[in-house]
C-alpha cells in the first residue's frame, strides 16, 4: 500500500481497545468493533490512493469519534456511546465501496472478520439500536 508519512494513531486506537475490550452489554458486538473501525479509516487515510472524496467521508467519521459531544456522548453513556461512532463508521464504509477498489479497502481492513459482511451487519444493527437518533449522526457531519 502506499502510503503518508506514518501518521501515528496507535494511542488512541489503544485507547479504545482498553476502553472497549472488557465491556459487556446489550450492544456489546457492536462496541467492540470501534477500534478496528477506527484503524481501517486511518489506514485508509494514510493510503496515497485514496481520494479526495473518499478522505472528506472518513475525515468525517474520524472527527466523529473524538468529538466530545455527538449524538451519543461516552461521558453520559458509557461505553454503549460508542453505537453512533461505529454506526457512522459503518456508513462511511458503506460509502466507500461505491468510490474506492475493493483491494483499497480490504488491504486497509486488519480485523479478522469479513470485511463487507462485517460492515453490512454491523451498520444495519446500529442503525436498529440507534433508530431515529441515526438520521441524526449522518446530520452532524452533514452527510444527511
Amino acid at each position: 500500500m502506499a502510503r503518508l508519512r506514518n501518521l501515528d494513531y496507535h494511542g488512541f486506537y489503544e485507547l479504545l481497545v482498553e476502553q472497549l475490550s472488557r465491556y459487556r452489554g446489550e450492544v456489546d458486538e457492536i462496541v467492540q468493533l470501534a477500534p478496528d473501525l477506527f484503524r481501517f479509516l486511518t489506514n485508509l487515510l494514510e493510503d496515497t490512493r485514496v481520494t479526495a472524496p473518499a478522505r472528506r467521508l472518513i475525515c468525517a467519521a474520524l472527527a466523529y469519534f473524538v468529538a466530545p459531544y455527538d449524538v451519543e456522548p461516552e461521558e453520559i453513556y458509557g461505553p454503549r456511546g460508542f453505537v453512533d461512532d461505529v454506526y457512522l463508521c459503518a456508513s462511511v464504509a458503506r460509502a466507500l465501496r461505491t468510490i474506492l477498489p475493493a483491494d483499497i479497502l480490504e488491504t486497509a481492513w486488519e480485523a479478522e472478520f469479513p470485511f463487507e459482511e462485517t460492515i453490512d451487519r454491523t451498520y444495519e444493527r446500529a442503525s436498529a439500536v440507534l433508530g431515529e437518533r441515526a438520521r441524526d449522526v449522518l446530520r452532524y457531519v452533514g452527510l444527511d
